[in-house]
């Protein structure tokens, strides 16, 4: 009898260690995809997509920076494979990098990157021939009876 609760004894204080290094370990989610345009124009809204998945099955938060000195933005928690979609605005036209990293609440995945450009718009009104029609309206009647069409 001694001997079985003996042993009983030593295998609990063995087999407790592993189970607190077992029940400690977290793996970190994936490092988030980030599908959208890469291309738009200043003022146009844009949307993008994050994809994480975490092997442990916790929640997931992706934690977004645009680039263009905004505030980081934080969305979630989502399932684990969840895609989540944000939108955002760029004021000014230029180069920008988008960076997102996941989080379980426990541990953080690297940072994925997109990079944005936002051309200069060049609207219709600065071409030079339609604002020579829009200055004077009769320039083409003239251009045409010159044309002899």
């Amino acid at each position: 009898m001694k001997t079985k609760i003996t042993t009983i004894f030593f295998c609990t204080i063995l087999i407790t260690p592993i189970l607190a290094i077992t029940a400690a370990a977290n793996s970190p989610p994936t490092n988030p995809s980030i599908d959208g345009p890469t291309t738009g124009n200043p003022g146009v809204q844009l949307i993008y997509g994050f994809c994480s998945t975490d092997v442990d099955g916790d929640n997931i938060t992706i934690c977004i920076n645009w680039g263009d000195g905004t505030n980081e933005v934080c969305i979630g928690p989502f399932t684990s494979g969840i895609c989540a979609t944000a939108t955002h605005i760029y004021l000014k036209k230029g180069n920008y990098i988008i960076k997102a990293k996941a989080s379980d609440g426990q541990a953080e995945s690297n940072w994925s990157s997109l990079e944005v450009n936002i051309p200069r718009t060049k609207g219709v009104y600065n071409s030079p021939l339609l604002r020579l029609f829009m200055h004077f309206p009769k320039t083409f009647l003239i251009i045409r009876q010159f044309l002899g069409l």
